[in-house]
């Protein structure tokens, strides 16, 4: 019998839906399920409802001293649990198929890697939540076919299956910032191992829509450790910039346009792109002028 431990790293959300939507669906798989869910310093009004799943059937719950942060905590779960395969699952997410967690188990085998993907309502947010939704909806709920076809090494932490001996080996670095890429680069380094991602259609809905202003901030912030991963942790990995989309078009772009070109068009246009990217009709390739600009801003500063 498979073994697998479901892990819900937990920072201010309300897993209880979550949970119980698993603990329902564990009860109708051939496997030995666990559920793991770790709170990483969460405020007391969230503990006190969480605290409500201790009683559901094969939950952990534990409440961590300290804040440890998105990827210390990930590994803390992983290498915790002796289950043959682990599943990670963001908490702000919806299980949308009442096959999902049979869809991994019989998808699993030594070695395996496998991303099921995202799915977002089709229901209209409010206005201010509406850039995160658009940007979800063009380019994260995609297919498996296509995903495995430009996706290369990269990996969604949202909703993966990892083999624990995987795991144990080559697991999330927690020598980075704040936010962003730490999949990318958990990616980056099972590819270099010979270990290549999958990626099938099982997805969970992404229920934990930020405001415009509030994923714009973590865009740029995602940016800074997508930089410091790229000239810091790798070297300038020539590999790791041709395979990262962003990257391998910022230097085709830079190649082409100076620098100061790009950073004085943005400074003069940075207005015009916020009030749109923060409005009704949010363009993404608005969306991409401003990554664009913020990252030749960013790279500026740090080679001064």
């Amino acid at each position: 019998m498979k073994m697998l431990s479901v892990n819900i790293p937990v920072y201010n959300i309300d897993v209880r839906e979550l949970v119980g939507q698993i603990t329902k669906l564990a009860e109708t798989t051939a496997a030995d399920i666990e559920i793991r869910v770790y709170d990483d310093g969460s405020d007391e009004p969230t503990k006190t409802k969480n605290r409500q799943i201790k009683t559901f059937p094969g939950v952990i719950y534990r409440e961590l001293e300290q804040n440890l942060g998105r990827a210390a905590i990930r590994n803390k779960m992983g290498l915790d649990s002796e289950s043959d395969y682990l599943l990670f699952i963001d908490a702000d997410s919806k299980l949308v198929s009442e096959n999902y967690l049979n869809k991994y188990i019989e998808n699993a085998h030594p070695g395996v890697v496998l991303c099921g993907g995202t799915a977002y309502s089709e229901k209209t947010p409010a206005d201010e939540k509406l850039l995160r939704w658009v940007y979800g909806q063009k380019r994260e709920a995609i297919s498996a076919v296509e995903r495995n076809t430009r996706k290369g090494f990269i990996i969604t932490s949202n909703n993966f299956l990892i083999d624990r001996e995987v795991f144990k080996s080559i697991h999330f670095r927690e020598n980075l910032g704040p936010y962003g890429h730490e999949d990318t680069l958990l990616g980056y380094d099972l590819f270099n191992a010979g270990v290549k991602p999958g990626h099938i259609d099982n997805p969970v809905e992404h229920t934990g829509l930020e405001d415009s202003q509030t994923f714009l901030n973590k865009t740029k912030t995602a940016l800074e450790n997508l930089l410091f991963i790229s000239e810091n942790v790798l070297d300038n990995s020539p590999e790791f910039r041709a395979r990262i989309n962003f990257l391998k078009q910022y230097h085709k772009i830079t190649k082409l346009v100076p620098l100061f070109l790009i950073r004085f068009f943005f400074d003069l246009v940075h207005p015009f792109i916020e009030r749109n990217l923060l409005g009704k009709r949010p363009s993404l390739l608005m969306f991409d002028m401003y990554k664009l600009g913020c990252f030749s801003k960013l790279k500026s500063a740090l080679h001064k």
